[in-house]
């Protein structure tokens, strides 16, 4: 199979938006992660541990604790039903154990409704990146195309 590469002024190494491994998370990713750090640094954590992890506050929190906090941080519906599997009053506590739950399924399609939102979304970024790289390929191709006014 033969590849074929544009030619011209086109940006060497890219950044692929799926990189980071904060844009590879899903719930049950996340919720394992932070099912392990948080059983060994307190039992449980609070909604505002959470942000004091996503923000690396202590500066000693691994990057990848970090991610998962940021990944529960922006999908509130999601860490409320983890943090609701063992209560049903959400109270913004959640233990290690509705973590470990949620890493095992115990959301059902909660968790899978988050991924497929947090898939789809990256489609859409990729789908736009792409229209815009295919869009300026196009536009300086056209250039070339046209003939000289005299």
């Amino acid at each position: 199979m033969s590849s074929v590469t544009p030619t011209g002024n086109s940006p060497a190494n890219q950044p692929s938006s799926f990189s980071s491994f904060e844009d590879q998370l899903s719930v049950s990713q996340s919720s394992k992660i932070l099912a392990d750090y948080v059983k060994n640094h307190g039992g449980a954590v609070w909604k505002s541990d959470l942000e004091a992890l996503a923000n690396d506050t202590s500066g000693n929190t691994p990057p990848e604790v970090s991610a998962a906090a940021s990944y529960m941080l922006s999908h509130p519906d999601v860490y409320t039903a983890i943090e609701t599997l063992d209560n049903p009053n959400a109270d913004g506590l959640s233990g290690h154990w509705n973590f470990q739950d949620a890493a095992n399924g115990a959301l059902g399609s909660t968790g899978t409704m988050a991924d497929l939102k947090d898939v789809f979304d990256r489609a859409i970024k990729s789908s736009a990146e792409i229209t815009k790289l295919t869009t300026e390929k196009k536009t300086g191709l056209d250039a070339t195309k046209q003939r000289p006014q005299n």
